[in-house]
């Protein structure tokens, strides 16, 4: 029987999630803004619910692409306050579009988000060999973090969501060790 992580078999996107995506390393710029985005989106939500409806944010937010996003007219925005196929959350759809607003900004000024989460983990990912039921603090990993991104203009960008960001982008794994994925993912980088 193989081993995953206990919250991966809560639904079948959760497993599909947890085997294919979470903690698997990425440095594309892209990538890593959707997922920033789906994490503020996943504030206060299941990540199940987020993964539904997922397609349909990719959709509605320009894949994700932040230099077609920060060029979003106010009537646009209005249209996605309104679309009931997403998340119809006022200040995280606000807190989405200024952050590719502030992305596209800083990119004309050669930074880089990718570059900025890497060198957190010296451009490895950080693996702290969790077991069962061990909690971490992690406040003070990203409290500097999550600062630096307000600090540059960023919305809705809290501890929390710095903390699953990293994870879900593989720059901390932080599968349990007995995961089959924990040393899949170690063995690949």
């Amino acid at each position: 029987m193989t081993t995953r992580c206990p919250w991966a078999e809560k639904s079948p996107q959760l497993l599909i999630y947890h085997d294919l995506e979470w903690g698997v390393p990425v440095h594309d710029e892209r990538q890593l803004f959707e997922n920033l985005s789906l994490e503020i989106f996943q504030a206060g939500l299941t990540w199940h619910l987020i993964l539904k409806y997922r397609e349909a944010l990719r959709m509605a937010f320009e894949q994700f692409e932040p230099d077609k996003l920060a060029q979003l007219t106010p009537g646009q925005m209005q249209d996605l306050y309104h679309d009931d196929r997403i998340i119809r959350n006022r200040q995280k759809i606000d807190a989405v579009i200024e952050n590719a607003r502030v992305l596209n900004s800083l990119h004309e000024l050669d930074w880089s988000l990718s570059e900025t989460l890497w060198q957190l983990v010296n451009g490895m990912p950080l693996d702290h060999h969790l077991q069962p039921a061990e909690k971490l603090d992690v406040e003070w990993f990203v409290s500097e973090l999550s600062q630096t991104l307000r600090h540059l203009g960023f919305k809705r960008i809290g501890p929390k969501t710095c903390y699953s960001l990293l994870q879900a982008s593989g720059i901390v794994n932080d599968h349990l060790a007995d995961c089959y994925r924990h040393d899949e993912i170690s063995e690949e980088v």
